[in-house]
C-alpha cells in the first residue's frame, strides 16, 4: 500500500506540497479482506474474462483475478468510503498482464477498470490533487530485464464512468544485474494540488558503498504520457 507523507521542509516551491512517492522504498502489500476476494471471485472474474476474450490478448497460464493491493479513498465520490483493490487477472508477456482496480463501497462493486499494462505491484491513494473532491490512485509498477531493475508509477483518476490520466513517471533504475561496480537511481514525488497540480521531483544516487546521497534540490516536472488505456467496465 502506498502513501502520502508530510509536507517538504522548504525544499519546494510551497509549504503545502506534498510527498506521495519515493523511489527508494517498497511498501508493504495492503491486505485484501476474504470478502474482497470472494468479491473477485464472483464478481470481477465474469466480466474480465469477457473482456479480455474480446481483445487480442492471450494469457499465458491460469487467469485468476488475485488480488495485489489495497487502499482506502474516496474513488468516485467524494466523501465517500470506498476500497480500490488492485488484482492481476493473467500475465500476456514478459512484464505484461492484463490488470485491474475493482473498487468497492459497502461490499458493493462501485467502479471497475481493466486495463493491458505490466506487472503492476502496489496501488495508492492520493487526497484530491485537483479539486474535485475525489481521491486519485497511484498504481506502481516495475521489472527486471536483462540485468536492469526499474520501477515507475502512474496517477489516474476516476469516476463511475471515465478515467483520466495525468501520467507516468519513473521512480527507480539500475543496472547491478550486470554491472557489479553499479550505482542505483530514484526519485521522490511530491506533488502541490490545484487545477493543475504541479509535481516536483528530488533525485538520489547510491554506488557501490550502498547507501543513498543526499537529494537533490527539488524541481519542477511534467510527467510522462501514460500510454496504457483504461477501461471501465460493468
Amino acid at each position: 500500500m502506498l502513501f502520502c507523507t508530510p509536507a517538504l521542509n522548504g525544499n519546494a516551491a510551497a509549504q503545502d506540497t506534498k510527498r506521495i512517492y519515493d523511489g527508494r522504498l517498497s511498501p508493504k502489500p495492503g491486505i485484501i479482506l476474504p470478502s474482497e476476494q470472494a468479491l473477485l471471485k464472483n464478481k470481477v472474474m465474469p466480466v474480465v474474462r469477457k473482456w479480455q476474450n474480446q481483445g487480442d490478448s492471450i494469457c499465458t497460464g491460469g487467469a485468476e483475478a488475485s488480488g495485489i493491493d489495497a487502499a482506502m479513498g474516496s474513488f468516485t465520490r467524494p466523501a465517500s468510503v470506498q476500497r480500490a483493490i488492485l488484482y492481476r487477472y493473467c500475465m500476456t508477456g514478459h512484464n505484461r498482464a492484463v490488470n485491474g482496480i475493482a473498487v468497492i463501497e459497502n461490499g458493493q462493486l462501485a467502479a471497475h477498470v481493466v486495463y493491458e499494462g505490466g506487472w503492476d505491484n502496489a496501488i495508492g491513494a492520493v487526497p484530491d490533487l485537483n479539486g474535485n473532491g475525489r481521491s486519485e490512485i497511484i498504481v506502481a509498477t516495475g521489472g527486471t530485464n536483462q540485468g536492469m531493475t526499474w520501477k515507475s508509477i502512474a496517477i489516474i483518476d476516476l469516476t463511475d464512468n471515465s478515467v483520466a490520466k495525468f501520467g507516468r513517471v519513473r521512480m527507480f533504475s539500475d543496472g547491478c544485474g550486470v554491472n557489479e561496480a553499479c550505482r542505483a537511481e530514484a526519485c521522490r514525488l511530491s506533488v502541490k494540488a490545484g487545477r493543475p497540480p504541479v509535481f516536483y521531483r528530488e533525485d538520489f544516487v547510491k554506488g557501490t558503498e550502498g547507501k543513498w546521497g543526499r537529494p537533490g534540490p527539488a524541481r519542477q516536472i511534467s510527467l510522462d504520457k501514460d500510454e496504457v488505456e483504461y477501461h471501465i467496465v460493468k
